[in-house]
């Protein structure tokens, strides 16, 4: 017998509905003990017990500090707002506190609204032009990013600046009206060339943590942002880490500008084991730096089982093991010309480990291959050879003699030339 579902129980501290009373004092209730006929209401809400506020300011939108609103409960938020007769609108400061009353200095990739019954964090990104991408498709990207951080897309829309959609400016000029034809042309061709802003809503589940949904629009907002140009490049990638968004990996597929791996090469270790550690991470870092994309190696994630190549989970690594000055020594020591522009960064992770990303310019052609000292043959190491290894899609291919002595005739035959 199947056992009967049980409720999630509510995380957080409940957000209080503030009013007065007949004499004018401030009376705090739980949203769901405000009466009905409650039209005097005080400029704040109250957050738990303490004196943590959210302020409406200046006649404008409401106002909280976000480590005030990280512990709240979604559910008692979005009820303690939903009468706001003045706007339901809340921004997000995310400064210290108390509240910065001037809004328009808060930083402003997100703000939290109540829509249609439901407490949602609205991103807003800015489009030069339209989105190469339709607004279903905005949102099959971003349904893997906000999943990562237990939150969901509820719509993806575009709007014009100003607040005009595209399909309102369509409407202007029937379909069905043969006059009206050449005028749609025109509209739809300036349509493409137009700024857009891409609105995302998103919300968590009600017993909820805001700081979920905070977390989660924030990486979406970051998302959108490395996205801009169509697709996540390894800029994008880098700038996601450095932007502690873990999460928004989760479900990328392995390419030609991206390679994971759960564990460090051990090129701490002494010898024969520690020589073939830095030769391998060498080949790592070559294949890309013989590619001809921007790249980065990010270690501190697992694969998902299978032949898909995706990002499964996080797993970070100790610290101990990330060493960025042995990481510089040991390429420096194995590769062969120097990577102009290699970056090493280390992002703290969890409380025991962190994600390291090593990322790899694309490089002048006239500078390569790049040459690795030292080559696995036969799951053998052999430190006398060197090896040229190149990236194709997520797997890797050896370049052969035959290239390598195209490569040495073309360079004959430069130096005759000039």
């Amino acid at each position: 017998m199947t056992e009967p579902a049980v409720d999630a129980q509510p995380e957080g501290v409940d957000v209080y509905a503030v009013t007065y009373d007949d004499e004018g004092n401030e009376v705090r209730l739980l949203p769901e003990d405000v009466p009905d006929d409650v039209v005097d209401w005080s400029r704040h809400l109250g957050i738990g017990k303490g004196r943590r506020e959210i302020v409406r300011v200046k006649h404008g939108p409401l106002v909280a500090n976000e480590s005030d609103l990280r512990t709240a409960n979604v559910g008692s938020l979005g009820r303690a707002i939903a009468w706001n007769a003045n706007g339901t609108a809340l921004i997000v400061d995310r400064g210290a506190p108390p509240i910065d009353e001037d809004v328009l200095d808060i930083d402003k990739r997100y703000h939290l609204d109540f829509r249609d019954g439901t407490l949602v964090a609205v991103i807003t990104k800015r489009y030069p032009t339209q989105p190469p991408r339709t607004p279903q498709e905005f949102a099959a990207s971003l349904s893997q990013v906000a999943a990562a951080y237990d939150c969901r897309i509820v719509d993806v829309s575009f709007a014009l600046p100003g607040g005009t959609t595209p399909e309102e400016m369509l409407a202007d000029w029937p379909a069905d009206a043969e006059w009206a034809a050449a005028f749609r042309a025109m509209t739809t061709e300036n349509l493409t060339k137009s700024a857009h802003d891409v609105i995302v809503h998103v919300t968590t589940n009600n017993t909820r943590t805001v700081a979920t949904l905070v977390d989660g629009a924030t990486a979406i907002a970051d998302f959108l942002q490395a996205t801009r140009g169509g697709v996540l490049n390894a800029v994008g990638v880098l700038n996601l880490l450095r932007g502690s968004h873990f999460g928004a990996l989760i479900g990328a597929t392995e390419s030609e500008y991206l390679e994971v791996k759960t564990s460090m090469h051990p090129i701490w270790k002494g010898g024969p084991a520690g020589t073939r550690a830095k030769v391998e991470l060498a080949q790592d870092v070559a294949r890309f730096a013989n590619g001809d994309v921007d790249a980065i190696l990010v270690i501190g994630y697992r694969e998902t089982s299978g032949e898909s190549s995706q990002i499964g989970s996080l797993t970070p690594v100790g610290d101990h093991f990330l060493k960025i000055a042995q990481i510089n020594e040991a390429l420096d020591a194995r590769i062969v010309p120097p990577i102009d522009g290699l970056t090493i960064e280390k992002f703290v992770a969890s409380p025991n480990g962190s994600v390291l990303a090593i990322y790899i310019p694309k490089q002048p052609a006239e500078m390569q291959p790049y040459l690795v000292q030292g080559a696995i043959i036969e799951d053998k190491l052999e430190g006398a050879f060197f090896s040229i290894v190149r990236r194709r899609g997520e797997g890797s291919i050896t370049t052969s003699a035959q290239q390598i002595h195209a490569y040495i005739v073309a360079g004959k035959r430069h130096l005759r030339e000039t």
